[in-house]
């Protein structure tokens, strides 16, 4: 490890004593290396002098204690290095191996094994693997039920008759099952649960008495407040024009004193609150053309639509009265206390059964603990303060992971929390779904005191130094969580103390991360498409290939190197989801793409092969499965060969059919003879010995060796067979066991732990949770249109840790069920923590990057989702509007419009890749601070308005874009004719349902974009005619280079009269052409802008085509215009700007002279040399 020379925060966190310290790291800011210098500095101090074995280090997975284990070992040995002779570091190198650095979960059974008879154990418990455990709930729930049914109580068949209604009770015992997970969060959940059954039973006369009305009252008093500022700050705004102040400024004041009413109405109660509604919304006066300035007029309308529509929802919301809604309470009461009851039951039942067979799940071991650690008060037992007297500290990693019944455990152990030491980040808290509770740390962080303070005190750090990204990675990270997280959204405010600093100089400068909006028409708000996937991730595969292809550089050990695709990372929301496509569209656009990143260890191929024979060995009659492995690289039959064995013998299975082709068809008689040599083996071998006997007898490991990324092939294969010992390890046997143990963690969406793939050369594609703590060179985040996950909310029955369960009420005459006030309220509380959970996924995502940072999504119409979203822009984007947006593109647009643009580039993507960036104007300011009178001026700053006068002397320089792309240069002497406006105002139409693709038709642009793709891959040499063009195009389509549709929409003919042509002939002559070629350069402004002198920008383009001869090139541009031969000269000189800079960049990338550049209009067939 090398010298580490610590910042003034870092030294703070590693040398404060005397109290619990809690230390805020930001993503990059060194949190490992403090814990691990703090505890070296407690080893190495000069007074009593502490040892490793002193202290428990808490982390929350095995993988990070062992690098943590690691890390301290190798520092140890550094330092035994430069003191050979020091004994007490060579002791302490040996007790690391044993010293307490463990997960929660591995603590907890220590403490179990060592105090079991005070705890009631069996000191020899094993932990219940996931399918034992499933399989003993699933009895205890059976049981739990028939004793339920058996007793009859009224409460239980009302909860029956309502939750439970259905052919079954499926709906019922699912309910129990995810109610009883949720529960482990609490330390004591049978208080918790005696507690929600009394509350049912509340006497409160108004709905605002309740802990449910109050929620919903404090939310609909932001809301109230949140729009009353709004139109008020319009309102300003408009008096400062006489004909718009006067039409509508009277209209947006009245409406805004009515909303502040109601906001105070809501803070007396619920009855009060719907006497003030609705709120007042006097009618508007006229005003002709928008008076003096119509976008703020349409900008003021459009807003005060939003707020009628936020307004019109209250009142429905408050439409029912308190006696009403309390009486629904009572009717739910009776089900929810019976349906308590049953979970508890169930949890007697269930433990029970895993008691008699001496086992523990991980829930098991957190509150066995927490009871033998903790009194009912919370307060620490004998036993805890005899394991706090063993440490000088107790250190926890990832603090913001905790859930309460784990930080009870940890505070026991620690004193009552006065020697604790806990690092994290909880803008990384991403884990909820686990039962973290961010609100831990989030108290902590806003209560405790800036370190350092008198002994005893709780104390705090804020480590905000990246010593991960570049600062333009970290600007982009300020700037959109500057504009959108706060309390409300994020439960966080991105304030001074959580914004991040650029801890590492980076020589030069680079692109700023862009935001790239992809048109996908037709594709429908927030669904998720295949074809809207894939169109994104072309989009993104093409920007990868201008990087690597275009020269870009990265840092590499202090020295630039050129990037790889190895160097890149592309995250998404949900793998299993969108992965695939993406690794399709990658590998179409002929990037690398790492085998198996799209969907993890059991979708890669060889692991989903090996699956498939292991379940063909336990029953051969799958013919998804013969399928999977027949046509595999193990047996290569091809589609030919499978359709004439199925054709042999149309009816029955694909196995039967097989075994009639056997007699006469040796590569069938061979697979079958080696399956049923197989088969035999399985009845006696061992579940790894008859892996073994597989992979040697069918030279698994040769093959994947064989073929590209060979040893992560080998290396998953690897661990599958490791898999199989560890299932037999635990106690189980048997193939079709071992089939449904896979089969299960698949469905999970649970992984091995498998070593990250690295250095393949290839992208890797990963889910945001897999890459936290990982950091990749370059990072595309994906699939950020996809609509929020919100099924949580939309339960039959809900639950908070806070507000408890939220059910509906059931009308069983009437057959429909409802919303209670406790479902409405404990909804809206779930749903704003589970979107600040989606902006923390977004902030992990972002700072994963190091050096360039991409974030596409794929749109129907951008422009008018821009149009959309940017008259509530703003640079602090309030809580209430973010809340309603249902995608984290929304987000990010409203960010880069609110911000300007300036540290998140906004573009849209063009059919050719090109990315044209939006022009964005400043946001609509914000509220003014209030006036404090005038102020004297100080004779402290005599020249103070000489200062303030001060004129910038490079004013032009502040008009030039650092980018530019060959294809805007056509319209910078004007504008261009063929552009559409930026924000067309046209009717939205809703779009016809394609059945099965019918009646798709491709529009100009997709047109013109399939035409170039084709040219790119077209062997010009092999067509003469109209019919072998279209052969050609049917041979790509076949490739998977172009869709079937895209090879439809080419025009044939065209082709043929191109290929016929001089350019056409000599392209398929020469022995060296680049097609599509991305280029990336940096060149002197003034080539382009008058008096831009000594300025630089990034000039970007692909060219078409480029003959590359012995002296010189011609360049080959293709024009899909609908342009005659007659108006094709003209027209070709409006792309001569953009030729020339193709001329120039390329002779820049090949050091030779452009001799001729040739524009091809390839609908009339004319070709005009420039």
């Amino acid at each position: 490890m090398a010298a580490f020379e610590p910042t003034a925060s870092q030294k703070l966190a590693i040398e404060d004593r005397g109290g619990e310290l809690l230390v805020s790291a930001a993503a990059g800011s060194g949190k490992t290396r403090v814990l691990t210098e703090r505890l070296m500095s407690w080893m190495t101090q000069g007074e009593r002098p502490a040892s490793v074995e002193d202290f428990l280090v808490i982390t929350f997975s095995t993988a990070a204690a062992a690098e943590l284990r690691g890390r301290i070992s190798e520092e140890l040995e550094r330092r035994r290095a430069e003191e050979p002779g020091s004994k007490r570091l060579r002791r302490e190198a040996a007790l690391v191996r044993r010293a307490p650095i463990e997960t929660i979960h591995g603590f907890c059974a220590a403490v179990l094994r060592e105090y079991a008879s005070r705890a009631g154990l069996d000191p020899d418990f094993a932990i219940a693997d996931e399918d034992r455990a499933a399989e003993l709930r699933r009895l205890a729930l059976e049981t739990a039920l028939e004793s339920a049914y058996a007793a009859g109580e009224p409460e239980f068949l009302a909860l029956a008759d309502s939750v439970g209604a259905g052919r079954d009770d499926r709906r019922l015992a699912e309910l129990v099952l995810r109610l009883h997970d949720k529960l482990q969060a609490q330390a004591r959940p049978e208080d918790w649960a005696r507690e929600q059954a009394e509350l049912f039973s509340s006497p409160a006369e108004d709905a605002g008495e309740t802990p449910w009305g109050r929620e919903l009252l404090d939310g609909a008093a932001e809301e109230l407040d949140y729009w009353a500022s709004e139109l008020e700050s319009l309102a300003g705004e408009l008096e400062g024009h006489e004909k718009l102040g006067k039409a509508y400024s009277g209209s947006f004041a009245g409406t805004a004193q009515s909303l502040r009413s109601a906001s105070a109405r809501a803070r007396e109660g619920w009855d009060s609150l719907r006497a003030a509604l609705p709120v007042d919304f006097p009618r508007l006066g006229s005003v002709r053309g928008g008076g003096e300035d119509p976008e703020l007029a349409a900008a003021a309308k459009a807003r005060r639509e939003a707020c009628k529509k936020a307004a019109k929802r209250l009142e429905r919301d408050f439409s029912q009265s308190s006696a009403e809604l309390l009486r629904d309470m009572r009717a739910a009461a009776p089900a929810m206390r019976a349906l308590l009851r049953l979970v508890m039951d169930f949890d007697a039942e269930y433990t029970r059964r895993k008691r008699r067979r001496s086992l523990l799940d991980f829930s098991d071991l957190e509150h066995l603990a927490a009871r033998l650690l903790t009194e009912p008060d919370g307060s620490p037992t004998e036993t805890a303060r005899e394991l706090s007297r063993r440490y000088r500290e107790v250190m926890v990693d990832e603090y913001q992971d905790v859930s309460a019944v784990q930080d009870l455990i940890i505070r026991a152990v620690s004193d009552g929390g006065r020697r604790l030491f806990m690092v994290g980040d909880v803008k990384q808290s991403i884990y909820r779904f686990r039962l973290a509770d961010p609100t831990i740390f989030l108290e902590k962080y806003e209560k405790y005191a800036d370190a350092p303070q008198p002994e005893g005190v709780p104390r705090r750090v804020f480590l905000r130094e990246s010593f991960r990204s570049r600062p333009e990675v970290v600007d982009a990270v300020n700037a959109v969580f500057g504009c959108l997280m706060s309390k409300g959204l994020g439960e966080l405010d991105y304030d001074e103390r959580a914004a991040l600093r650029a801890g590492l100089e980076h020589p030069g400068v680079v692109p700023v991360p862009e935001l790239v909006l992809v048109p996908a028409p037709g594709a429908e708000e927030g669904e998720e498409r295949p074809d809207k996937t894939a169109v994104e991730a072309a989009q993104a595969a093409r920007m990868m290939r201008r990087l690597v292809e275009g020269g870009a550089r990265v840092m590499d050990g202090g020295s630039p190197r050129p990037l790889g695709y190895g160097d890149i990372a592309v995250l998404l929301r949900s793998v299993n989801v969108s992965g695939p496509a993406w690794r399709r569209a990658l590998s179409r656009e002929g990037v690398p793409v790492e085998a198996g990143s799209s969907g993890g260890f059991f979708e890669s191929a060889e692991v989903s092969v090996m699956l498939s024979l292991l379940a063909l060995i336990d029953n051969p009659r799958q013919d998804v499965a013969l399928v999977s492995v027949l046509s595999s690289a193990l047996f290569g039959f091809s589609a030919d060969e499978l359709t004439r064995i199925r054709l042999r013998r149309p009816e029955g299975d694909l196995y039967a059919a097989l075994r009639s082709c056997a007699g006469e068809d040796a590569k069938v008689r061979d697979f079958l003879e080696r399956l049923d040599g197989l088969r035999d083996l399985a009845r006696d071998a061992e579940l790894a010995e008859l892996l073994r006997e597989v992979c040697g007898r069918l030279d698994c490991f040769a093959v994947c060796a064989a073929m590209p990324e060979g040893e992560a092939r080998r290396a998953r294969l690897q661990r599958l067979f490791e898999l199989a010992r560890d299932f037999e390890k635990s106690g189980w046997r048997g193939l079709h066991r071992f089939l449904d143990w896979t089969a299960s963690m698949r469905s999970r969406g649970e992984e091995p732990a498998f070593p990250e793939e690295g250095g393949s050369g290839a992208v890797r594609i990963m889910s945001i949770h897999r890459s936290k703590g990982l950091e990749f060179p370059v990072v595309f985040i994906g699939g950020t249109a996809r609509s929020f996950n919100l099924a949580d909310t939309r339960e039959s029955v809900l639950m908070h840790p806070q507000l408890g369960l939220g059910p509906k009420l059931t009308d069983a005459a009437r057959g429909i069920e409802y919303p209670t006030l406790a479902r409405r309220a404990v909804a809206r509380r779930l749903e704003r923590e589970l979107l600040s959970e989606e902006l923390r996924l977004l902030y992990v995502a972002m700072t994963r990057a190091r050096e360039r940072l991409f974030i596409t999504c794929a749109l129907p119409d951008p422009e008018a989702r821009i149009e959309k979203l940017a008259p509530g822009a703003s640079a602090r984007m309030p809580a209430q509007a973010l809340l309603a947006m249902r995608c984290a593109a929304d987000w990010l647009i409203s960010a880069a419009l609110g911000t300007g643009s300036r540290a998140l580039n906004l573009s849209i993507a063009a059919p050719d890749g090109e990315l044209d960036r939006v022009e964005v104007k400043n946001a609509r300011p914000q509220a003014a601070e209030p006036e404090t009178g005038p102020e004297e001026e100080s004779p402290a700053v005599p020249d103070l308005a000489a200062r303030l006068d001060w004129i910038y002397p490079h004013r032009g320089a502040e008009r030039l874009p650092s980018k530019l792309t060959a294809t805007e240069l056509k319209s910078l002497d004007g504008p261009d004719e063929e552009a559409a406006p930026l924000l067309p105002r046209t009717a939205r139409r809703f779009r016809k349902p394609e059945l099965e693709g019918a009646g798709r038709r491709l529009d100009a642009a997709e047109r013109g974009t399939a035409a170039h793709l084709a040219l790119r891959y077209l062997d010009l040499g092999r067509i003469g005619s109209a019919a072998e063009a279209r052969a050609e195009l049917d041979r790509l389509a076949a490739e998977g280079r172009l869709s079937p549709l895209e090879a439809g929409a080419v025009d044939a003919a065209a082709l043929a009269r191109f290929a016929a042509s001089e350019t056409g002939r000599k392209i398929a002559a020469s022995p060296r052409v680049l097609r599509e070629f991305p280029f990336a350069l940096l060149c002197g402004a003034e080539r382009f802008f008058a008096g831009a002198e000594g300025e630089e920008l990034l000039l970007q383009g692909v060219v078409d085509c480029c003959i590359v001869e012995d002296d010189g090139l011609t360049i080959v541009d293709y024009k899909t215009d609908a342009v005659s031969a007659a108006a094709a000269p003209e027209r070709a000189l409006r792309y001569a700007p953009q030729l020339e800079a193709y001329a120039w960049a390329m002779s820049r990338v090949t050091g030779l002279p452009v001799k001729r550049r040739v524009v091809c209009f390839l609908a009339s067939g004319a070709s005009v040399e420039l």
